[in-house]
């Protein structure tokens, strides 16, 4: 009996210790390092890294962010700062304007699910910031953003009623900081009133969130010089 006792309670540590392990993964960042003037938090990029490749940004009034953090540790909270400087650029860039008037879905320069709204209306909607519940002009991309751990495969969520975004620490935890932001960005594209078909359709890849949050993580890709290099 106490050889199977003994037994029990290894099994009992063993699956202790996976669990905790599943909910605390290591952090993952990309590689290079933003120059000074853009830096908020590069504290967990490598201090060898090569510097940014920054796109060049639009004349316009630049698009900002505002995040609200809830159950973030201090090194995630890093980790999802690091991501959001580099979304701000990629989406204050020439090159992010350039490719969302040029995003096409069956040879239509057109995104799906886009609330009848032209490819170049989409971008003048994202410009202005203007979020579904808070209805204001203000320019900025506001989230309410929360960390939780759950083991299925959904990456983030959102729902309508509300402004808080919910962030699986299964993927935030592993994955670069192009998809960090953009998960940030898919959500937010909620938050301003487009949506995408829940099955995993054709489809769904052109819909705004999914078709915007791919060009936010090409971009970010692209400003590392490693990535680049190696596409050369």
């Amino acid at each position: 009996m106490s050889h199977q006792l003994i037994l029990s309670a290894q099994l009992l540590c063993f699956l202790f210790i996976v669990s905790c392990n599943q909910a605390t993964p290591p952090i993952v960042v990309d590689e290079c390092q933003l120059p000074e003037q853009y830096r908020v938090s590069e504290n967990l990029i490598p201090l060898d890294a090569k510097n940014c490749l920054i796109p060049l940004q639009i004349e316009a009034t630049h698009l900002e962010t505002s995040i609200l953090l809830q159950d973030f540790s201090r090194e995630q909270e890093e980790k999802i700062q690091a991501a959001i400087a580099r979304l701000k650029l990629v989406i204050n860039s020439k090159e992010f304007k350039k490719r969302v008037l040029n995003f096409q879905y069956e040879n239509m320069y057109v995104f799906v699910d886009n609330q009848g709204l032209s490819n170049e209306e989409i971008y003048e909607k994202i410009r202005e910031g203007v979020e579904v519940l808070n209805n204001e002009f203000d320019q900025e991309i506001d989230l309410d953003a929360t960390l939780y751990y759950s083991s299925n495969s959904t990456v983030g969520y959102t729902y309508p009623n509300t402004h808080r975004i919910w962030i699986n620490n299964k993927f935030f935890a592993t994955n670069s900081l192009s998809k960090v932001a953009a998960n940030l960005m898919h959500e937010w594209l909620h938050k301003i009133g487009f949506g995408h078909d829940k099955q995993r359709t054709m489809r769904r890849a052109y819909s705004v969130p999914y078709g915007i949050g791919g060009i936010v993580r090409d971009l970010i890709e692209e400003m590392t010089p490693t990535l680049v290099e190696s596409r050369l």
